[in-house]
């Protein structure tokens, strides 16, 4: 008798406690999901509010990942597993699945924390990260283009982006980069087709990424406004145009862009060198020094047979562009100054910077020469 009240009172004791396991199972998921919901709710807002994800390289404990751009599923479950954000590649492959994720993440460099669920890091992988946005003003050389892409904590490998930038034939699925003269004096090839404007990148865009970010712009840029064709009626090939618009756009300013390319181009008529101060300042600038307003004949003499030096014998363009010009120098020398616009036009031969950002511009050498003798003594106080 005593056994099987014993007996009894076990299964009692099972019943009782699987009954509590199975209740307090039901809670603890249930409080589980809810909570799950409550910090995806907050996630989602926060990305609202940002248009972005709230988890960046200053939040504390982040940890970098980066997706390439042909990753699957498979592989960013790969990345995440090895920088031990997740414990199961197939949970995260089956619960993108079910969540619908599978096919929606972005490429780029995110940043996630040990702490998250999957569905939150899902949620922050289906987001475009937060990109590094950089300015190129007009006339910056690619030296310079380059420079600005480091100090904004781009990380690439210069010598491929100094390697790509030589090798122009790599982007021949652009129109554009035929019609550009590769030959062993052209320093940098894509220089001057790097079109100047705001960008936005991510942080560990390739090489081969950056330059077509670039380039796609230019190839905007040239096809809307037809300037191949507009060349070819002043006589140049595209990439003469545009070699000789980087040099206007160092020479003056905005509002002078359309004479000195008229000045340029009559000298081009006449077959005179350009002789254009603009060349010897890049010379400088490629070699880490400071332009100057007036060049002086130690740097003609040090850059004597330099083919960009545009006051050698029997020199005319360089061979090729000394930076990236914008619209308006483009425009000067595709549309310059005309004896409508400019009385005498065509027969405007110097110019000379006065030093305060302009240019006077003169017919003939004599001319010429007195006004430069006047701003240099005034320059020096004389």
């Amino acid at each position: 008798m005593k056994s099987r009240v014993g007996r009894t009172f076990a299964i009692l004791i099972v019943i009782i406690l699987l009954i509590g396991v199975t209740v307090f199972g039901y809670f603890s998921g249930y409080n589980f999901v809810e909570n799950q919901e409550i910090r995806l709710g907050n996630l989602l807002t926060m990305i609202a509010r940002e248009d972005q994800s709230p988890i960046n390289e200053d939040t504390e404990g982040a940890i970098e990942v980066h997706i390439p751009r042909e990753a699957d599923t498979k592989m960013i479950a790969s990345i995440l597993r090895e920088r031990g954000l997740i414990g199961s590649e197939f949970a995260f492959l089956m619960l993108s699945k079910f969540n619908g994720y599978e096919g929606q993440y972005r490429s780029g460099t995110h940043f996630l924390l040990p702490n998250m669920s999957y569905d939150e890091m899902m949620l922050i992988l289906t987001y475009s990260p937060k990109p590094v946005r950089i300015t190129f003003p007009e006339g910056m050389t690619y030296l310079q283009m380059k420079e600005r892409l480091k100090e904004n904590g781009m990380r690439f490998d210069e010598t491929i982006l100094d390697a790509m930038v030589k090798r122009p034939g790599y982007f021949s699925d652009f129109s554009f980069i035929s019609e550009i003269n590769v030959t062993p004096e052209r320093e940098w090839p894509l220089q001057g087709y790097l079109w100047p404007d705001t960008y936005e990148f991510d942080v560990n865009a390739t090489e081969e990424q950056i330059l077509r970010t670039f380039l796609r712009r230019t190839d905007q840029v040239l096809t809307a406004n037809d300037y191949k064709a507009r060349a070819e009626k002043q006589g140049l090939t595209l990439d003469q145009a545009i070699t000789l618009a980087s040099i206007v756009q160092m020479e003056g300013p905005v509002v002078e862009m359309d004479e000195i390319g008229r000045v340029f181009l009559n000298r081009i008529e006449r077959g005179m060198m350009l002789q254009s101060c603009a060349t010897i300042n890049y010379l400088r600038l490629e070699r880490g020094e400071d332009p100057v307003l007036w060049v002086r004949n130690a740097d003609l003499q040090r850059f004597s047979s330099n083919p960009y030096n545009t006051y050698r014998d029997g020199s005319s363009l360089p061979p090729g562009p000394i930076n990236s010009p914008g619209t308006t120098a483009i425009e000067g020398v595709l549309w310059p100054a005309t004896e409508a616009t400019w009385p005498g036009a065509g027969s405007y031969l110097y110019f000379v910077a006065v030093g305060d950002g302009t240019n006077d511009f003169s017919k003939t050498i004599e001319e010429h020469q007195r006004k430069t003798d006047m701003y240099f003594q005034q320059q020096q106080g004389g």
